[in-house]
């Protein structure tokens, strides 16, 4: 869905329901250049299970308009305009890195406006890479290159999930913990002179998985 806040138009996803002012709500925050997409599982999740979900592109980010949030305050003062603008008298909210410290600021500023904190990788103060800070500066594709490098699941060691229902949590399914090898080929490290593109990263190698109901997804061999 789309709606105006602060006179520009901001796309929320909502998981394919429309708002019941009987439900409650949960404002899905996330962080710098991200976009709702990124709580995509969460967003259908809650949907389906009685709540109202606003998965919102922040400002300047995806299908969203007007300039992206400059500092953490600006991006809570939006966060409240948007409950405003949705009608929503009170909403939890749940943020992701970046979108973890707006969550914080808009609860802080408006406590009457917030029923629940989620909080996911977040951390105070958040450092944040010199390099990533200097790309973001002076030279943003790089900046967008390393995030992405970043978010790159297969990156983390076992047992990083390979998407959907593969992760240790999935019903009735366990992680053997031997179906994934990374073979580290030479990783170079990141800095403000070796930009992430000219990055090699682990490429995974798979074996063949006898265990039975195995998470991995991997019985087989590539």
């Amino acid at each position: 869905m789309e709606l105006k806040v602060n006179g520009h138009a901001t796309y929320c996803y909502t998981g394919g329901k429309t708002l019941d002012n009987t439900k409650p709500t949960v404002v899905f925050i996330h962080g710098v250049l991200n976009d709702h997409s990124v709580w995509i599982l969460q967003s259908r999740w809650f949907a389906n299970h009685g709540w109202n979900v606003l998965a919102v592109d922040l400002p300047g980010h995806c299908r969203s308009e007007g300039p992206p949030p400059a500092t953490v305050e600006e991006a809570a003062g939006f966060i409240i305009a948007l409950l405003d603008a949705a009608g929503v008298a009170k909403a939890a909210l749940a943020g992701h890195s970046f979108g973890s410290l707006i969550a914080l600021e808009a609860a802080a500023r408006s406590p009457e406006r917030v029923s629940h904190l989620a909080l996911v990788g977040t951390a105070y103060p958040m450092t944040v890479s010199p390099a990533l800070l200097d790309g973001a500066l002076n030279d943003p594709q790089r900046a967008i290159a390393m995030v992405n490098t970043f978010s790159h699941s297969l990156l983390a060691p076992p047992p990083s999930s390979l998407g959907p229902g593969t992760g240790s949590t999935a019903p009735r399914a366990r992680s053997c913990g031997a179906c994934w090898q990374a073979t580290r080929t030479r990783t170079s490290s990141i800095s403000a002179s070796r930009p992430a593109t000219t990055m090699r990263t682990a490429k995974p190698r798979w074996r063949r998985c006898n265990a039975r109901r195995c998470s991995c997804s991997a019985r087989r061999t590539r």
